[in-house]
Parts: structure tokens; sequence; C-alpha cells
């Protein structure tokens, strides 16, 4: 039972470090941007961030006070954000050192991952604040635009990831 489970954690680490590998160069085609969890940026999808300011004075309308505002909003939230990367990053390769240790450590493992789901946690805070800082900064139509525009974003991702449609004419799998 114990080789299974070192198997299937092998198998897990295996398949998480050959990732990159699975979006290798193609002709010219680079391998799409990932955050710490592997998981695509909006910007990176071809999507605008919620914060790029040359994006949301382009289709909210923002005049050049909110720009600069909101320019200085993300800097702080970019250094913040980057302060969490850098103690996440070597949290991250303790646990694939631990998962590939002939003798897997499950006591470690659990609390390593506990203190990564923390940090991560601490990450999801970060940009909800982000978020709410830069909506001070926008007019009620401008906050409704915004919103309107990530409910359709959030609709997208979930039909894309889940393979199913939504609506009248399919299933709502979520």
């Amino acid at each position: 039972m114990k080789k299974g489970i070192q198997l299937a954690v092998a198998v897990a680490v295996a398949i998480a470090l050959a990732q990159p590998a699975l979006y290798a160069q193609k002709g010219k085609r680079q391998a799409p941007a990932r955050n710490d969890r592997g998981k695509m940026h909006m910007m990176e999808k071809g999507c605008p961030i919620f914060g790029d300011p040359v994006w949301m004075k382009k289709e909210l309308g923002l005049n050049d006070d909110q720009v600069k505002k909101i320019a200085e909003i993300n800097k702080k939230h970019q250094l913040e954000s980057l302060d969490y990367r850098e103690k996440l990053a070597p949290k991250n390769i303790q646990l694939k050192k631990l998962l590939l240790e002939e003798n897997v450590n499950m006591g470690k493992v659990r609390a390593l991952l506990k203190e990564i789901a923390d940090i991560r946690v601490e990450m999801q805070v970060l940009r909800i604040e982000h978020r709410l800082a830069i909506e001070k900064v926008l007019t009620a139509d401008q906050k409704e635009k915004m919103r309107s525009f990530r409910r359709h974003m959030m609709r997208g991702d979930r039909m894309h990831r889940s393979g199913g449609s939504r609506g009248p004419d399919g299933p709502d799998d979520m």
C-alpha cells in the first residue's frame, strides 16, 4: 500500500514537472506564462487584467487622474504580490523535494501544504484588496461595466474549463 502511494505521488510530481514541456515551442509559439499554481493569468489568455489602466481607459472611459491613481495602486499591489511569491517559491521547491524522497514523510508534507495554503490565502486576499482599491477610483457606471466584464469572463472560463455549456441550451455543470 505504501509503495502505491509513493508511486502515485511520484507520478503526480512527474506530471507537474513535465507540464511546461507540453507547451514547448511549436514553430514560433511560446509556452503561455503561468502563475505559481500553473494557471494562466487573464493577460496571458489574451484578456485584459483587472487593473490594466490602458485597457480600462479605453473600455471604461477613465480620466487621466483615474489612470494615475490606478497605476499607483497597481505598483503597490505588484510589490506586495512579489513579497508573497518570494515566500511561496521556496515552499514549493521544498514540497517537490519532500515528494521525491525515497520514504515520503506525510507529516512534513501536510505541514508544508498548510504553510503553502496560508500564503495562497493571503495572496487571494491581496488580489481582492487590489480589486476593491481600484473600484474605489471608478464611478458607479465604470464599476458596473467592469463587473459586467468580469462576470462575462468568469462564465467563459468555467465553460472552457469544464467543457460544458451553460444556459437554456445546455447543462449548468457548475
